[in-house]
């Protein structure tokens, strides 16, 4: 395929479009700039890029592909900034790409090899992320930058977290915080950025003591106020929750439910009030929340949104096992079974509620069935906090029926399953 000129492409698919020079520049350039633009002796900026994409109807992706960007590399390098500000990753990583083979010397090659890292983790793309990372690596141990160092280990953990690999995403996290604080200046952002990972981190191994302890670090270094400030809010809410810790739990929550109502948009707002929902109801009387939880869940059918409707039906299904009403926990179950897939991660909440519910009915066959399908999922999606409270829940149980066997095999059955997560990433206690 040929190489196009970016003008000689925006002037083709400007004539496709069926405009005039004039029409395309109306209110963003002049008519003049298109002209200039068009015969390559111009460049838009990358502003008045994405405006010409946006009015031909084509991705910017489009208008970019095998087009010639010889232009000059700081030019080159801003425009790829810009996408990446403008979470345009997948275009950005080509120009990106051309930058770290023609290494120019102005620019450093560590920005070059952040901003595709970055690109990459957004993108999901982990093997693309590590082999970046692995360069970046290399560099970082050939100097004396440790804010350079903790920025390329805090990627190192995101991207170990993206594969579930939470032991190893824990323990290039660490080594982040451990090589920020030999930095003489406190970044507040940055130090609120490794925190919140470091504390997102231990919730998802079940440690939700110490995910506290992070949280409350972070908000005290968090400038914002807005959004992100509640969502933390929230967060910390849901790990009071976990701890059985009510009045904590309602009192972040409050303060989330002020700062998100007012942030966050419509469909957002719609999934943050189903998390404050549950957490109210450790504190008020549950019927509420099963109210409020029913007409959030017909709100969503409404949408065309079954899978979001799905996972409020499960949390539905949950209170009413939490308070002995088992007939109600069975249906909502099985009403959110209808709505989610089979490998959906809320579907390992679904088999435990159905689990629970024949145990209760001393259907052990049934029961059994639905705690290894709850089980099996929650594995393969790397919970590990899940799996930890189903096994104490079920080896609970257990206990209070005098089946004290068969609880001690489960816990066991629980510390092998650590071991060999553990042993799979190379760590052996």
């Amino acid at each position: 395929m040929a190489i196009l000129s970016l003008g000689h492409r925006i002037r083709k698919l400007r004539q496709k479009k069926g405009l005039t020079q004039i029409e395309l520049a109306k209110g963003l350039v002049s008519p003049s700039m298109v002209s200039q633009i068009e015969s390559d002796r111009a460049r838009p900026s990358y502003k008045v890029l994405v405006a010409i994409a946006a009015r031909l109807d084509v991705p910017l992706e489009e208008l970019l592909k095998d087009v010639n960007l010889d232009i000059e590399y700081i030019s080159k390098y801003k425009m790829a900034k810009s996408m990446v500000r403008s979470k345009e990753f997948q275009t950005a990583i080509p120009l990106l790409n051309d930058l770290v083979e023609l290494s120019p010397h102005r620019i450093p090659k560590e920005g070059l090899l952040l901003e595709l890292t970055r690109c990459y983790i957004e993108l999901g793309n982990v093997l693309e992320a590590e082999s970046v990372l692995n360069q970046l690596y290399q560099l970082v141990n050939n100097g004396q930058n440790d804010r350079l160092a903790s920025v390329v280990l805090l990627h190192m953990g995101k991207v170990a977290a993206l594969k579930s690999d939470y032991p190893i995403a824990l323990f290039h996290t660490n080594r982040a915080w451990e090589e920020l604080q030999k930095t003489e200046e406190i970044e507040a952002d940055f130090h609120a950025t490794v925190l919140m990972q470091l504390a997102t981190l231990h919730e998802k191994v079940g440690k939700a003591a110490d995910a506290a302890k992070y949280y409350e670090r972070a908000m005290l270094l968090q400038r914002s106020k807005g959004e992100e400030r509640g969502k933390t809010y929230l967060r910390l809410a849901e790990v009071y929750d976990r701890q059985k810790q009510y009045e904590l739990a309602e009192k972040y929550a409050t303060k989330a439910y002020v700062l998100l109502e007012e942030q966050a948009d419509k469909k957002q707002w719609q999934e943050m009030q189903h998390r404050l929902i549950m957490l109210e109801r450790g504190s008020s009387d549950w019927e509420v929340s099963v109210q409020k939880l029913i007409t959030l869940a017909e709100q969503f059918e409404r949408n065309g949104e079954n899978s979001k409707a799905g996972e409020v039906y499960a949390d539905l299904g949950l209170i009413y096992l939490e308070n002995q009403e088992l007939d109600e926990a069975w249906a909502f179950a099985e009403k959110a079974r209808m709505r989610l897939s089979d490998d959906d991660s809320t579907m390992g909440k679904v088999h435990r509620v159905l689990s629970f519910v024949y145990f209760q009915r001393n259907d052990e066959k049934k029961g059994q069935k639905h705690l290894d399908c709850a089980m099996r999922i929650f594995e393969q999606h790397g919970m590990v906090a899940e799996v930890e409270e189903v096994t104490l829940h079920v080896c609970q149980f257990l206990n209070d029926k005098g089946d004290h066997r068969a609880a001690f095999e489960r816990m066991e059955r629980f510390h092998q399953y650590m071991m060999g997560q553990l042993e799979q990433r190379g760590i052996v206690l």
